[in-house]
């Protein structure tokens, strides 16, 4: 069998798409400051004597809040445990703050900030040459900059620095308007590629008659290309100030020494005289069902209804997040039992709440090719607005209840990641609301959430993809947020979680701490012991079976792992996923031809209860048939999905010319498959190839386990009984397909696309190189110098900065362990109108570092720059667990390893990637294929 990427509408996705806001915008500026709809929190700042001095507020939940006279608002979450650090600034400003002919200015803004000041005129070289890792994002309702970097105060001290300066010293000039103008033009034009992104759009603009919820925060095409520079020099003066700002800082950092340095920077800020604006709009209440069809090719039918709800801020909202999780939960939610069990659909959900003003919630339902779409809407409809379906009972609330502990808990577990959520509670309204909310979860009753079922979830207030005409009006009010003070007056600090260890993920101290052995069952483990932040530890086991030709031949094995979420004899669906959430835990398994991995994220005090069950799921499976059939039905409905995307047509085009050129014919282990050949596959795949395939081949013949984190008492012994017995004598041992390294002879593919705003292209080569070759850093650091460097690369520089052709476009470098079958990949997205013009670029760049090479500069900044990047790769556990797992397999240790690594790669000279890019690449001998609608 062809193991390949299954395209299946996940449930995260979905979740992601009904809570993304994706459609704001807002009407012309009053001519004097307005009042908000939903009144921002009053701060309760009382300045020191010192303009540049911090002032204590408040603490909560380990999150310190400090404001300086000018009204910045400063939170900092310390936490020795990491290794890393963060900063983030956060202006309460997004695209419902925008005029009309101005809609998407917030975003391309928040472009343009990254293009210098006076003082730092190249921004991205500063960064770059920091390792930082950095970016900023747009919303409805803010707009936020966030760096992260391994925690080092120069670091520090320059990003509070560079944010204070680009605060009030950002260039926004007119040339670099004219250059960023069309990348963001092509980020849309990616959007539009997207039929779920765009029906989300289309529905919420029907749903807001006014407000400004109803424009999407990127803008349309016609104000991006037109927008004047003038009026982006008047909104960031507008809305680019102290007291419209919060920073947060995360990670391992001295308290006092960075509200020293943010005092220092943001201190001699002026807080500007004019109030700041805010809009006054409010949505008035819809009078009737309202409709809306979109048309696109390819993807899969589906319905969405949206309800408007109240702001964020309001006591509903609570309800409201278990409403949708009720609805929405695998396998309990109602939504989930009802038409994708009944097989109606093949996903559902229900999510998405307000903003800083009334928002939206949204049922959506994704049907097959084939589907029956109005019975799904009667089916969707009925269940959401409480007409069919049973009741909610105790325990579904009590399990919401658990996982939004357990959500909590992860989220407090990383304050990097915890500081983007209170970001966009920020544009909300307050930080605090995040902690309000948890507390608000815990005391929902099933009476709470049948009433806001019955206040918002009616078909007056209900905007869907068809048009149905009411009988007579009806309005639902949505009532107003109470004053945030009032709100939070009663809320009180949540629990905390246990401190970990300062503990820095260098070379030396990881060997230090590692520890290797063999258990009497052959099972290899490797285990690094640290303290952890909530007593987190994360158990990454690897299984390896077959001989490749066999298992290639084989059908069903991308199916068994997802049928062992199905349950096992002990765990049934619902019964696993509440025990895990009892046992703050996760696990995850993957699995495929020759091997399968398993991940278990748990806490010391649970992690030998997880791994029971983990036994019991992976060597006593179910695997029952009514499910089987579904997964398979979700496997085929995303394969024919795909059918029209860019990048299966693309890999359609160029598929017959590798393989010929490889030799390889359908059954190989390195064939490429056909779209149809897959499918033809899917459709022949029964749950006896499946079940034969698990029973012949799965095992723990040849296993290794890596455990990091805070390791509990009896770990050796509770592996070796989990298992250490799970044995079969008679299943083919593992043998490694080993790829030959082949040359593609050069060709060009252009592939024309239906109904495509953007395109996209590709450059490939291949050559023979292994990761143990002496040429491999050298050639990894020239690469990295062309298009693996982020917005500092050559390729970027030129491509996406200076002709403003493209979102994203880069470089890598595929190259293996075992194998020297290596390639060079050059990739990205532009315009149809632009593809030559992007070629040439693409290709004068090659030229150019064909003729004259790399600098010292390049060199040093591209070697920085993975060396930070490998260093910040072991702050994270589950990698440094599946790098365990690598050491013993190839027989080596961190020292052995990442030690000499580092050291080949600070000898690398530019002699020397100069050389190797000269030996291995030849400009005329790329295979191109560019995929669009270039009939247009």
């Amino acid at each position: 069998m062809t193991r390949t990427k299954r395209q299946i509408f996940q449930l995260s996705l979905l979740a992601a798409a009904l809570a993304c806001g994706t459609a704001y915008a807002d009407k012309p500026l009053p001519a004097k400051p307005p009042v908000a709809a939903v009144k921002p929190a009053a701060k309760d700042c009382k300045p020191a004597v010192s303009n540049t001095a911090a002032s204590f507020v408040r603490e909560l939940g380990g999150i310190r809040e400090y404001c300086l006279a000018n009204g910045l608002q400063i939170l900092l979450f310390p936490d020795e445990a990491q290794s890393t650090t963060t900063v983030n600034i956060t202006y309460r400003v997004g695209s419902r703050h925008e005029s009309q002919g101005e809609y998407g200015m917030a975003h391309l803004l928040e472009h343009l900030v990254f293009k210098g000041t006076p003082t730092y005129k190249k921004i991205d070289e500063e960064f770059a040459k920091r390792a930082m890792r950095t970016n900023g994002s747009t919303t409805v309702d803010r707009t936020n900059y966030f760096a992260s970097f391994n925690a080092n105060e120069d670091t520090l001290a320059f990003a509070i620095a560079l944010e204070a300066d680009r605060m009030v010293n950002s260039f926004i000039a007119k040339s670099d308007l004219d250059s960023e103008m069309s990348v963001v033009r092509n980020e849309f034009e990616r959007g539009e590629n997207n039929p779920m992104q765009v029906l989300v759009q289309r529905v919420q603009a029907v749903a807001n008659d006014w407000h400004a919820y109803g424009h999407s925060t990127i803008g349309p095409k016609s104000d991006i290309e037109n927008v004047p520079i003038e009026k982006l020099q008047a909104f960031y003066k507008r809305y680019y100030r102290p007291d419209n700002a919060t920073v947060l800082v995360a990670g391992r950092f001295d308290v006092e020494k960075t509200l020293a340095l943010i005092a220092k920077s943001f201190g001699p800020l002026a807080k500007p005289a004019e109030p700041i604006p805010q809009p006054y709009t409010v949505e008035p209440p819809q009078d009737g069902e309202r409709s809306v069809v979109v048309r696109r090719v390819g993807g899969q039918p589906v319905l969405l209804a949206y309800y408007h709800v109240p702001a964020v801020a309001h006591a509903d909202t609570a309800p409201l997040l278990v409403l949708g999780l009720l609805m929405s939960m695998q396998p309990s939610g109602h939504l989930y039992k009802e038409l994708v069990e009944s097989k109606l659909a093949v996903a559902a959900g229900m999510g998405g709440l307000g903003g800083f003003a009334p928002g939206g919630t949204q049922a959506l339902a994704v049907l097959p090719a084939d589907g029956d779409m109005a019975a799904v809407e009667k089916k969707l409809l009925d269940l959401v607005e409480g007409r069919s379906g049973k009741p909610f009972d105790e325990a579904e609330l009590q399990r919401v209840r658990d996982i939004a502990v357990l959500s909590y808990r992860d989220q407090m577990k990383r304050p990097e990641a915890l500081i983007q959520q209170i970001s966009s509670l920020l544009g909300a309204g307050d930080w605090r609301l995040m902690f309000q909310i948890m507390e608000d979860l815990q005391k929902v009753t099933l009476a709470d959430v049948e009433r806001v079922r019955k206040a918002y979830f009616r078909p007056a207030n209900r905007t869907l993809g068809r048009y149905l005409p009411a009988t007579e009006v009806e309005r639902v009010a949505i009532p107003a947020a109470p004053a945030l003070d009032q709100r939070l007056a009663q809320l009180q600090g949540p629990p905390k979680v246990e401190e970990g260890e300062r503990f820095d993920p260098t070379v030396q101290n990881l060997q230090a701490r590692t520890q290797r052995r063999k258990l009497p069952s052959g099972i290899e483990l490797s285990t690094l012991n640290k303290q952890t932040r909530g007593n987190t530890v994360n158990l990454l086991m690897s299984l390896r079976w077959g001989e490749p030709r066999a298992t290639t031949a084989a059908l069903g094995t991308d199916l068994i792992d997802d049928l062992m979420n199905e349950g096992s004899s002990q765990w049934d669906k619902q019964k696993l996923r509440d025990e895990l959430v009892r046992l703050k835990a996760n696990l995850s398994i993957r699995g495929g031809n020759q091997g399968a991995t398993v991940a278990i994220s748990a806490e010391r005090d649970t992690l030998l209860a997880v791994l029971k069950i983990a036994a019991n799921v992976l060597q006593q499976p179910l695997l029952p048939p009514d499910a089987f059939e579904r997964i398979k039905q979700q496997g085929l409905a995303g394969l024919e999905a795909s059918r029209q995307e860019l990048e299966t047509l693309r890999a359609e085009a160029v598929r017959e010319h590798v393989n010929k050129a490889r030799g390889s014919k359908l059954g190989d282990p390195d064939y490429l498959a056909s779209l149809d050949e897959n499918i033809d596959e899917a459709k022949r795949t029964t749950l006896a190839d499946a079940r034969k395939f698990y029973r012949d081949y799965w095992s723990a013949n040849e296993a290794r386990v890596s455990v990091v984190g805070a390791l509990p008492e009896g770990l050796d012994a509770a592996i070796e009984q989990a298992f250490g017995g799970w044995k079969k004598p008679e299943a083919p041992r593992f043998v490694r397909f080993v790829a030959k390294p082949v040359v593609i002879p050069p060709a060009r593919f252009d592939v024309q696309a239906k109904d495509k705003t953007s395109a996209m292209l590709q450059l490939s080569q291949r050559f023979e190189l292994s990761t143990q070759d002496a040429d491999y850093l050298p050639m990894l650091l020239a690469v990295q110098v062309l298009g693996g460097g982020g917005l500092e690369s050559r390729l970027s520089v030129r491509v996406r900065q200076q002709e403003g052709l493209s979102y994203g476009v880069g470089a890598g470098l595929q190259a293996d362990h075992f194998s020297r079958d290596a390639a060079l990949r050059i990739g990205g997205t532009f315009a149809p109108q632009n593809r030559e013009r992007m070629l040439a670029v693409i290709q004068e760049e090659l030229a150019r570092l064909a003729k004259d090479g790399i600098t010292e500069t390049e060199l040093a900044r591209a070697r920085k720059d993975l060396l930070e990047a490998w260093r910040q790769g072991r702050a994270n556990d589950g990698g440094l667990a599946a790098s365990l797992n690598w050491f013993a397999e190839i027989g080596k240790d961190w020292l052995s390893h990442d030690g000499a690594l580092e050291a080949r790669l600070q000898a690398v000279t530019v002699a020397d990637a100069n050389a190797a890019w000269k030996k291995f690449i030849k400009p005329e001998a790329f295979v191109i294929s560019t995929v669009g609608d270039f009939g247009k």
